[in-house]
């Protein structure tokens, strides 16, 4: 048993190794060592997983058809003993995969209302409640909101749980406890952020048994799209040339091709226990997909107008590479500044990230017009032990980012020279934190707008409320969208949407509070309208370029700001 694990161990490590060369002689390993563990898979639950990854790295990054052939089959004979292991007794193995998102697993995660409903309405057969840490009295005045309040007996008597009180409601009616309790909230009064608020208070965990062909780590995928076989692999991308080289127009995506790709990028983060808005609050038919090359697409999301961001625009996306899942992230524009993030999946970890973020990078500056590209310190090292252990603020600085903060931008020259002299070289992780301290920064355009962080605008308007108003602001509102309608000529909006009505609301705080638009041209003001109107309505994208060509409004806001 020793001598056939260290041989599990060898071939495993041999193929991790060799995943990403590209030359013939280690291809034709790669195809003795797939060989060897499909007769003779890993039994051990790490094994397992390790050997599960590796076989997604290979997908994405495929060398010829001999080699996607054989990784293909070696998956697919994976995925069946998989399925042999979850329909089987060894309950320990079973328990040691599960939260792994492989085939057949269960993921156990609490999540939001939005995606508990996409779950039980997806998978309605392997979606259930595991647990609740909401107290029974909690339970009691959650229902009470929910329910008629005829029947008082069965949602008041006795010290039940979530769980128990459900079924003592339920009683034998058809379908799953989490089925019930989305109907019964989805059919209440509430506004969609108080169902969400309802859903929250009562801290559920929900069980997700992947039995779904498609929708797992081992079968996940996007669009399907002409593979590229990679000779090399692109360690040394150049940041301008990408960048700046013309972007392709997005497909045109079918209905069912839109939902999938919002289902696929919900499932990917679910197995990863984990959300962002963009995803969670999609909206189908703003999804946007780029067929770039060396086989990586990129598809975009935008929340529906109910949830998105009332000054910047969210923007995530997925990225595909071979039609694999290998990374998610998004962007937070407001002008040309694009606050950027980046997670690359665990197992694609070591292969074309670099030319992965300049490719993302392209598509936001062109498709979005993003000059100033900005990544927040969390994303290189606070708070986060992996990206400082890692080293990734050399990852952005070699794409050309650089500190905000003058004094750090001089030590990041100085250790900079010191890793190019000396290869070995590593900088102190005391320096790594130190780097923190400031935002990172690239520009494509000497004059990029705004400078400045959205988040500042907000705490102004606090501060305009309680200055201005004494913190009632309820009488802010109402004076301020008084005030703005007037000098914005809105005598009557009766023909707006009510996405487009709340926006007003909101945006006259904003006016109000950093704007002087009584000396505007009719232009200016009609232009600002439309800006407002667009940030309620459908596709976000004319939001983001009609407040992109308001000169006035950026130079009243530079003012304001300084």
């Amino acid at each position: 048993m020793l001598a056939q694990q260290k041989r599990y161990d060898q071939q495993l490590e041999e193929l991790r190794s060799f995943a990403l060369r590209m030359e013939a002689g280690y291809n034709q390993k790669k195809i003795w060592l797939l060989n060897a563990l499909t007769n003779k898979p890993p039994v051990k639950a790490k094994d397992l997983l390790a050997y599960h990854d590796c076989l997604l790295l290979m997908l994405a990054y495929p060398a010829n058809k001999t080699l996607l052939k054989a990784t293909t089959t070696a998956l697919f004979i994976l995925k069946n003993k998989l399925t042999e292991i979850f329909s089987g007794n060894n309950s320990r193995l079973q328990r040691s995969l599960a939260g792994s998102g492989i085939a057949g697993s269960t993921i156990t995660g609490s999540f939001s209302f939005a995606i508990t409903k996409w779950l039980s309405e997806n998978f309605p057969d392997n979606v259930e409640i595991e647990s609740s840490r909401a107290d029974p009295e909690s339970v009691r005045i959650s229902f009470s909101q929910i329910l008629p309040q005829t029947e008082y007996e069965s949602i008041f008597c006795g010290e039940l749980g979530l769980i128990k009180r459900i079924q003592k409601l339920k009683s034998k009616t058809k379908g799953s406890l989490i089925n019930w309790l989305i109907h019964q909230i989805d059919s209440s009064s509430l506004s969609d952020r108080d169902k969400e608020a309802f859903f929250h208070h009562l801290q559920i965990f929900i069980s997700w048994k992947l039995n779904n062909e498609c929708f797992n780590r081992t079968r996940s995928a996007g669009l399907n799209i002409k593979t590229f076989f990679h000779r090399t692999i692109n360690k040394q991308a150049d940041v301008k040339k990408i960048v700046l080289k013309e972007l392709p127009p997005p497909g045109k995506l079918t209905e069912s091709e839109k939902r999938h790709l919002v289902n696929t990028a919900r499932s990917v983060l679910a197995f990863l226990h984990r959300e962002t808005e963009p995803f969670t609050y999609a909206e189908n038919n703003e999804v946007t997909y780029f067929e770039l090359e060396r086989g990586l697409g990129i598809a975009l999301y935008s929340m529906n107008a109910e949830r998105r961001l009332s000054i910047e625009s969210y923007i995530g996306y997925l990225a595909f590479k071979n039609g694999t899942p290998v990374a998610y992230g998004g962007g937070w524009l407001f002008g040309q500044r694009c606050q950027f993030g980046i997670n690359i999946l665990p197992p694609f970890r070591g292969g074309e990230s670099a030319f992965l973020f300049y490719q993302l990078l392209r598509v936001y500056k062109q498709y979005f017009s993003a000059e100033r590209f900005v990544v927040k310190p969390y994303q290189f090292g606070k708070n986060n032990t992996e990206a400082l252990q890692s080293g990734a603020f050399w990852f952005y600085y070699k794409a050309g980012f650089r500190p905000e903060d003058n004094t750090l931008q001089q030590l990041a020259i100085t250790e900079y020279k010191k890793r190019k002299k000396d290869k070995q070289y590593r900088t102190p992780v005391h320096l790594l934190k130190k780097f923190t301290s400031s935002n990172l920064c690239l520009d494509f355009s000497e004059n990029s707008f705004p400078h400045f962080d959205a988040a500042l605008l907000s705490v102004k308007i606090t501060a305009f409320i309680n200055q201005q108003f004494e913190g009632n602001r309820d009488y802010a509102m109402h004076i301020c969208e008084s005030k703005t309608k007037k000098q914005l000529g809105i005598s009557s909006h009766h023909t707006w949407t009510s996405h487009e009505k709340k926006v007003l609301r909101e945006w006259c705080l904003f006016v109000q509070a950093l704007l002087n638009i009584e000396k505007w041209t009719d232009k200016e003001k009609k232009l600002l309208v439309r800006i407002i109107r667009a940030k309620g309505n459908f596709p976000e994208i004319n939001f983001i370029r009609l407040i992109q060509k308001h000169k006035r409004f950026w130079a009243e806001l530079a003012k304001s700001v300084l």
